[in-house]
């Protein structure tokens, strides 16, 4: 069944010469894949928890989709007594994409959304672990007064884009995942004439200074009793650095 919401989590190329994450020098390759499986997962397992919409993850090269499939199985079997859960492989769609541009494969995905018939779509970048169900949840709600919603990252990235199907006209204009992103959706929908509307700030992992962002919002979690939020991610860098998740 579909449903009027639903929430896109689109991962960057994962590998690869056009791969844009200076982040890729803290670890090597091998580890960095397994940090990045690691951040989809619980992003994946953030967003789950936001009941009555659809859910899709996006991702590329089309080999990707075994993430996918693989953190789909593990948030099942780790909540099964959860509702959202129980059901997450029914309502989320793998969307399998060639390794193109970033904004190119932000415009398909919306589009793809549209044509599917959802009145609202939030669409955010599969490397935000800790990321708030709230502040996605309140981005679909938003959108009934708003078009068009930006989630805005303190480097000038975005990492969240909602839109409205009346709205269509803005596809194309707006992408996440780069340290530009904001400007250059921003500059595009001025000049287009259309408006938009501010959430708060947040990240979508690029840097090293975002990996210490994860780190401080996961150990803020724990000291609050959330025993959850980031848990795949605390778990590979704790292995990756020897020393445990409270010091990183």
């Amino acid at each position: 069944m579909t449903r009027k919401d639903t929430i896109v989590v689109q991962l960057r190329n994962p590998t690869g010469k056009g791969e844009p994450l200076p982040v890729l020098r803290v670890f090597d390759d091998v580890k960095m894949l397994r940090l990045k499986r690691a951040f989809l997962e619980d992003t994946l397992r953030q967003v789950a928890e936001i009941k009555n919409v659809d859910l899709k993850v996006a991702v590329a090269p089309p080999s990707r989709a075994t993430w996918a499939k693989e953190a789909i199985e593990h948030l099942m079997a780790r909540f099964s007594d959860r509702k959202g859960f129980a059901d997450l492989a029914d309502r989320t769609e793998i969307i399998t994409q060639a390794t193109d541009p970033l904004p190119k494969r932000t415009a398909e995905n919306l589009r793809r959304c549209l044509e599917n018939g959802y009145q609202r779509t939030v669409l955010v970048g599969g490397f935000t672990p800790t990321l708030d169900p709230q502040r996605v949840e309140d981005a679909l709600h938003h959108l009934r007064k708003h078009p068009l919603i930006l989630g805005p990252t303190i480097e000038g990235g975005c990492y969240l884009i909602g839109l409205r199907s009346d709205c269509r006209e803005a596809i194309g204009l707006v992408t996440v995942g780069s340290d530009v992103a904001y400007k250059e959706s921003t500059a595009a929908l001025k000049k287009a004439g259309l408006p938009w509307q501010e959430i708060d700030l947040s990240y979508d992992v690029g840097h090293q200074e975002d990996l210490e962002y994860v780190v401080r919002e996961i150990n803020h979690c724990r000291y609050t009793g959330d025993e959850e939020t980031g848990r795949c991610t605390e778990l590979i860098l704790s292995e990756f650095i020897k020393e445990t998740p409270t010091s990183l």
